[in-house]
């Protein structure tokens, strides 16, 4: 594949592609500026604890947000005085490689529905035309990305769960429960333990343990709880004794 024009192309699955990417190549470090990288709840929580940070503290300090409706995206906010590089990469590559986000991991590859396609052309990125070979499933396997098939499953669900109620005010709450749900979990664990969450929703003091300092459990606990015990009125009780 990597003297083929990949450009707009779709693949089927099965198909292998050829990509390698390293410090040798012109093109080091360029698809890490003028790009949105979206963040998922899997990375921000991850890459929080790397730095040693509350993720409150990174989602002010490294992010933005797109709203589409209802639903909110998280990406990374770009040095706009350094040719909107990202914040983590270095000239030797990236200082958070070991935490970086899902889509770093899965580029160049573009996952379709019906297969995948490339980011970049292998115009820029000269690593499709490097010599290494991959299966999308060798590819995805060591990059580290099934996992997040596992720790997201409950997140990919909650759109399709949560009503609305066209009230504005009732909206901007359920937003933020979602948000905080989602991607503040150090503002989630504030709001469990500082209010009387625990009680209200019955949670057993054996899981109350279990999710007071593991983040991970933490971030099951309120994908289950958004989707199958959240009650609004009793949430924007408790919201208010909490902020």
């Amino acid at each position: 594949m990597k003297n083929e024009n990949i450009e707009s192309a779709v693949f089927p699955r099965d198909k292998k592609f050829n990509f390698s990417c390293h410090e040798g190549l012109e093109c080091f470090n360029s698809c890490c500026r003028n790009i949105n990288i979206f963040l998922t709840p899997y990375d921000i929580l991850r890459i929080k604890n790397k730095l040693n940070i509350t993720s409150t503290e990174f989602l002010n300090q490294y992010t933005k947000q797109l709203n589409k409706g209802n639903i909110t995206f998280i990406i990374l906010k770009m040095d706009e005085t350094n040719e909107k590089k990202c914040p983590f990469v270095t000239p030797e590559g990236c200082s958070i490689y070991s935490v970086r986000p899902w889509s770093c991991r899965i580029a160049p590859v573009d996952l379709k529905e019906d297969g995948y396609s490339f980011i970049f052309d292998n115009s820029f990125c000269k690593g499709l035309n490097e010599d290494k070979e991959w299966t999308l499933d060798q590819w995805m396997e060591n990059q580290g990305v099934k996992i997040y098939e596992e720790k997201e499953r409950l997140f990919r669900e909650i759109p399709s769960k949560i009503q609305f109620t066209d009230l504005k005010n009732i909206d901007n709450h359920i937003k933020e429960i979602i948000f905080m749900v989602s991607y503040d979990i150090d503002r989630l664990r504030k709001f469990v333990f500082e209010s009387g969450f625990l009680q209200v929703f019955n949670v057993k003091q054996e899981e109350a343990e279990k999710i007071r300092y593991d983040d991970e459990e933490l971030l099951q606990f309120g994908f289950r709880w958004l989707l199958n015990d959240y009650d609004l009125e009793e949430t924007m009780d408790l919201w208010e004794e909490v902020f």
